[in-house]
């Protein structure tokens, strides 16, 4: 598959270590800062659904850099994710929404930003473990570099030392938990990145809305409401992500 890629796997750890720091940089920290934007802008389902577009960049970047030949699979794959975006937009045409058009349509194209800088961030993940990178310490090199960046963020805009006074003051257990959890995800796609196609595993990552959805049906009812419509999308996405396992 890798036969005609730009980029030959080779047993380079430097190499390695750089293209892991490159996926921290701009697929952890530069893509989930854009994603959180949009999210507080649009909702949690409204916003994480339009992540679901990540794995066109994805499919986009991994061809022409890993010479990856798209499946049929895939192809329906991204089929359900377009399917879930157009979904959202119907919704924002038929309903009145909480904020301006403009705003929701600013948030919409930041959300679709941060799914593309996501994508190409998924692409050196993958050329991270083909280039002779274990998957735990490319996750941890990944999420070290993507902690870096936002403290030297954070140090820029002079919020650093107040932020960690807060947190020091205010411990909380659930930040804590999510923040293992989303660490856990970050080995996960680099353990599936290590034994499957990066396009692949990206679609199978779009299914994240459907969990989301339901998570915030359950835990957030007073904060999201979950629309018929937004449902509708992150069911779509999911049902996606199982036909291309099946497949």
């Amino acid at each position: 598959m890798l036969g005609g890629s730009l980029f030959e796997p080779k047993s380079n750890q430097l190499v390695s270590v750089l293209w892991a720091t490159c996926s921290g940089i701009l697929g952890t920290f530069t893509g989930r800062m854009l994603l959180y934007r949009a999210v507080h802008q649009l909702g949690a389902v409204r916003g994480v659904v339009l992540k679901g577009i990540s794995p066109v960049a994805t499919m986009s970047v991994a061809a022409l850099a890993l010479g990856e030949d798209p499946s049929f699979d895939d192809g329906l794959g991204l089929c359900g994710v377009f399917g879930s975006i157009l979904l959202l937009v119907i919704e924002s045409r038929m309903r009145k929404q909480r904020t301006s058009r403009f705003a929701f349509h600013s948030a919409a194209a930041i959300g679709v930003a941060a799914a593309c800088i996501q994508g190409v961030g998924h692409v050196f993940r993958q050329l991270s473990v083909q280039t002779g990178l274990s998957p735990l310490p490319a996750a941890a090199i990944d999420l070290c570099a993507a902690t870096s960046m936002y403290a030297i963020w954070l140090l820029c805009r002079g919020t650093l030392w107040p932020l960690l006074q807060w947190y020091g003051q205010h411990l909380n257990i659930w930040l804590a938990v999510a923040g293992w959890c989303s660490a856990t995800g970050v080995f996960l796609f680099f353990l599936a990145a290590d034994h499957a196609s990066v396009s692949t595993v990206a679609i199978l990552a779009a299914s994240e809305p459907v969990f989301v959805a339901l998570f915030s049906a359950a835990f957030l009812a007073r904060l999201e409401r979950l629309s018929w419509w937004s449902g509708a999308a992150a069911l779509l996405i999911g049902f996606s992500a199982m036909m291309l396992v099946m497949g």
